[in-house]
């Protein structure tokens, strides 16, 4: 089949893209200008076509001749900073520039997919998520920039589904790491919450501020977050080759039409069963501390991806952490987990 992928040269873009590469597809890249990774995705096969997303005329010039659409193209906070007019120009105009050019193919089309997000939705309640989210569990209340631009996306892409028929369906991603990307995860580190209370007023905060003074020996130290009820964090996530998985299963797949997925990693993680783990397989010591702070703790059901277009991901957190470390012992590549 004929691809092409906005957004190309990013992390899941330039893997989702070599997937298809690599089973025979052709594929075309639409890059800012001047991108420094578009030689590298020229260098693997890929076709490239510079051009702004926010451009329509540059839009249709791209999708020319393809039978199907990826739109992973964004503005989103890792990669910015971004004003909230790049965010609209961005994503709220590339998207619907995408989904109007997709629709004028025609019959040439046989599938566009959206990407989205879980910042979609407001999963941080005070008291965390008790049971697992579907993908209409939660109203999208969105008010950061991006996490907005996103449920404009989705709206638009509802839009034409409903009144176009167009062949259209749309991933949400939890969190994406990356290989080796695991181990750095802010959130598993002292070092985090010692900046984030340290300029806490209130008592509780403080009190807190003070235990995790207690915990710092000067070197690396890793933090088993508990709520205040002392009951460890929760979440889920992804890995990038389960992401690549759900795109080669969704493509083409009739049963995907007008839906929105959320994607996430074969089970959720809790701090309490990976912290321990993570100490051992770095030599790097470990703390248990309530957190007078929002706790994460939520996990999604994934059961509509399951059915409706076989979605399995493989890759478990302690994969990810023994591959991580792999992957840093061997210079930047990733050694396959024996199976």
């Amino acid at each position: 089949m004929k691809f092409l992928i906005t957004g190309i040269t990013g992390r899941v873009g330039a893997n989702v893209a070599q997937n298809f590469l690599n089973k025979g597809h052709e594929v075309r890249g639409f890059v800012w200008p001047g991108d420094r990774q578009a030689q590298k995705m020229q260098s693997v096969g890929a076709e490239i076509v510079e051009g702004d997303l926010a451009s329509l005329a540059d839009v249709q010039a791209a999708a020319e001749g393809r039978e199907v659409i990826l739109h992973l193209g964004a503005a989103f906070q890792a990669g910015g900073p971004f004003t909230p007019e790049q965010y609209m120009q961005t994503n709220v105009m590339g998207t619907f520039n995408v989904l109007q050019a997709s629709l004028e193919l025609g019959d040439q089309l046989k599938h566009v997919i959206a990407t989205s997000t879980d910042a979609t939705m407001d999963k941080y309640p005070p008291n965390g998520i008790d049971d697992p989210i579907a993908e209409d569990s939660l109203p999208l209340v969105a008010t950061g920039w991006y996490g907005y631009t996103k449920v404009l996306c989705e709206n638009l892409v509802e839009r034409y589904c409903r009144h176009d028929n167009l062949p259209a369906t749309v991933i949400r991603f939890a969190n994406v790491w990356g290989a080796g990307e695991i181990l750095k995860f802010p959130a598993f580190h002292l070092e985090t919450f010692l900046q984030q209370f340290e300029h806490r007023e209130d008592d509780v905060g403080k009190a807190t501020y003070e235990r995790l003074k207690a915990e710092d020996d000067g070197g690396p130290r890793l933090i088993v977050a508990r709520d205040i009820n002392g009951r460890s964090w929760k979440k889920h996530n992804i890995e990038v080759r389960d992401v690549v998985h759900a795109y080669e299963q969704a493509v083409g797949n009739e049963n995907t039409f007008g839906k929105v997925y959320q994607i996430g990693a074969d089970k959720p993680f809790a701090w309490d069963e990976l912290i321990p783990y993570m100490s051992e397989k770095m030599g790097i010591p470990y703390s248990v501390v309530d957190l007078a702070t929002t706790p994460n703790f939520y996990e999604y059901d994934l059961s509509a991806a399951r059915n409706d277009f076989g979605y399995a991901p493989q890759l478990s957190v302690f994969d990810m952490v023994d591959e991580a470390i792999r992957y840093n012992e061997g210079g930047g590549e990733i050694i396959p987990t024996k199976v």
